[in-house]
């Protein structure tokens, strides 16, 4: 089920009037700093502080969304859905003194490990339906693409056209924000965190953002041939049907031709010496 601009706006505003410190993240994120929905969702994945669950999940209650236990996995995720199946992920954060934030993560082996966001990732700011939210920014978003715990090429995370949905969208932020100190570094002002271990991860994420920058590209070029080449085939393999079917159907006129040649005088001779098919066959 589709999940509409309106509809997140409506969530966040309820969220935030109620006194919930709440953060955009994920797809709508992205959508939030590009100013503009540029696909379809079918959640809304939201930041809360891990003391905010209940007050939120009061909140969305009233919103019509309710817990749903059989996908809510304490403390990675708790998934809420309304009657019509829309789906809202909220990912608990514990902050630190230090304004970090740790949040507890499942890699796709189902272990679960820590995951840190500096304070720096949780300062975006982007507009959905018309209104300002707060969102990770785009350093974080490319940041979390990098660092979470699955392939980008997993066939669940590949979209229609055969590229990653991790690196179009690292492709995307990459073309508004750009990399050098301007860029991504600009919507995401770095804080002094005293945190060496979201230092390092910080460090790591810019020296790879130019790296799979060309990978996308050459995926994408990649994906470009490919399809050149199905469409190919395929012409080709229609050429060779239609060759087949004349071939059966010459071969089909030239049997009867022939049939036709061997069985005629056969015939001729039967009827002069006025004897039957079947008394030949004996001679």
């Amino acid at each position: 089920m589709k999940f509409l601009a309106e509809n997140v706006t409506k969530v966040f505003r309820a969220l935030e009037d109620g006194g919930v410190p709440v953060w955009i993240d994920g797809g709508w994120a992205i959508d939030a700093l590009l100013k503009a929905e540029t696909r379809e969702h079918t959640d809304l994945d939201l930041i809360v502080p891990i003391d905010c669950v209940e007050p939120a999940e009061a909140i969305l209650g009233q919103l019509g969304f309710q817990r749903d236990d059989r996908e809510t996995d304490m403390p990675v995720r708790v998934v809420f859905k309304d009657s019509d199946e829309h789906e809202i992920d909220i990912h608990p954060m514990t902050f630190n003194p230090d304004t970090t934030a740790i949040h507890i993560d499942c890699d796709t082996l189902g272990q679960k490990y820590v995951y840190i966001s500096s304070p720096a990732g949780l300062s975006g700011v982007g507009t959905i339906d018309g209104r300002v939210v707060r969102c990770t920014t785009a350093a974080e978003q490319i940041r979390q693409k990098i660092e979470r715990r699955y392939s980008p090429w997993s066939p669940e995370r590949l979209r229609p056209n055969g590229v990653s949905a991790d690196l179009e969208d690292i492709f995307s932020l990459l073309k508004v924000y750009g990399t050098g100190e301007g860029g991504l570094r600009e919507t995401a002002p770095s804080r002094s965190t005293n945190n060496s271990v979201v230092s390092a991860a910080e460090q790591f994420s810019m020296r790879r953002l130019d790296s799979l920058s060309v990978k996308h590209a050459e995926l994408t070029l990649k994906y470009a041939e490919l399809s050149a080449q199905h469409s190919q085939l395929n012409a080709q393999h229609t050429d060779l049907i239609n060759q087949h079917a004349a071939l059966r159907a010459r071969l089909k006129s030239m049997r009867r031709t022939i049939s036709w040649r061997l069985t005629a005088p056969m015939r001729h001779a039967a009827e002069w010496v006025g004897a039957g098919w079947s008394k030949l066959r004996t001679h």
